[in-house]
Formats: C-alpha cells, sequence, structure tokens
C-alpha cells in the first residue's frame, strides 16, 4: 500500500473562502491539469471521471475535434468536509481507474491562522502495467499532489491580488 501525504501552506487564512470555493468546485483539479466531469460542485455520493491533459499547463491538442486527454479513470465521493475551519472531501477510485484507493483534499486554517492544504491518499497500482513500473506510479502521485497544492495557493494568490 502506497501512502502518501502532501501539506504545504498556502498563505494566510484569509484565502479560506476562495480555497473552500477551489476545492468543492474541482477548480483545485482543474489547476492541476485534471479535467472532471461531471463539472458540478462536489457532494457526498457524487460520481466523477477523470481525465489527465498530458500537455498541462498548455491546454489540450485536439484533433478532429476531440480533445487529446488521457482517461484515469471514475471516483466517487465518500465524504464532503465543510467547516468554519476546514473545507475538502474524501474520494475513492472504482473498478477502471488508474489507482485503487482513497484520495483526500482539504484545506484548513491552523492554529497560527495560516491556510494548509493537504493532500493525503493510500493506493495500489490499479493496472498491472503500473504495477510493473511502481516506482513511477508513485512518483506521478507525489508530482500530482504538489500540483494540486500549488494549483490551490496560485488561486489563493490571484485572489487575493
Amino acid at each position: 500500500m502506497n501512502a502518501l501525504e502532501h501539506i504545504r501552506d498556502i498563505g494566510p487564512a484569509a484565502g479560506f473562502p476562495i480555497a473552500r470555493e477551489a476545492i468543492l468546485s474541482w477548480q483545485l483539479q482543474a489547476g492541476a491539469g485534471v479535467i472532471v466531469r461531471p463539472q458540478r460542485p462536489v457532494r457526498q455520493g457524487m460520481i466523477v471521471d477523470l481525465w489527465l491533459n498530458p500537455l498541462w499547463p498548455a491546454p489540450p491538442r485536439r484533433l478532429r475535434g476531440e480533445d487529446l486527454i488521457v482517461p484515469v479513470g471514475s471516483c466517487i465521493v465518500e465524504d464532503v468536509i465543510d467547516t468554519d475551519r476546514q473545507a475538502g472531501f474524501v474520494y475513492r477510485t472504482l473498478p477502471g481507474h488508474l489507482e485503487t484507493g482513497v484520495e483526500t483534499f482539504l484545506v484548513s486554517i491552523d492554529d497560527d491562522e495560516r491556510l494548509i492544504a493537504s493532500i493525503t491518499a493510500r493506493s495500489v497500482p490499479g493496472n498491472p502495467l503500473l504495477k510493473a513500473v511502481e516506482p513511477v506510479s508513485v512518483a506521478s502521485q507525489k508530482m500530482m499532489a504538489a500540483r494540486y497544492a500549488a494549483a490551490l495557493e496560485r488561486l489563493v494568490e490571484r485572489a487575493a491580488g
């Protein structure tokens, strides 16, 4: 089982409303090059399909009217966290996803009034090819967690001006 924990201070607590909205509306994923459908506010029980834009941060290329994107798989939102000091969600992958496991996306205000992004995951490769190159899969998960946190930080900074 691979365990991932990526924590990043993304600024002052004043940015919480922006960070909350970004996490609960999938802007976090979009900012990291992940396309989520349907594009609706996060809610418990929601099933989403994920694709990766391999050219991120550039927009995906189009061929014959279709975006050239890589299918990742589907997930179901198991829990939504939405309080005065925390916002986020937990999703579990569904059969056919590249990974098998659970991932949590959370932004919270800590005791020092700092905004903390936390991306955690517990998973195993869900595809025989990925099992054969598991270190690459683990490295990819770490890279994506860093991209998610950086995307959230950019959104908060942009909103602050």
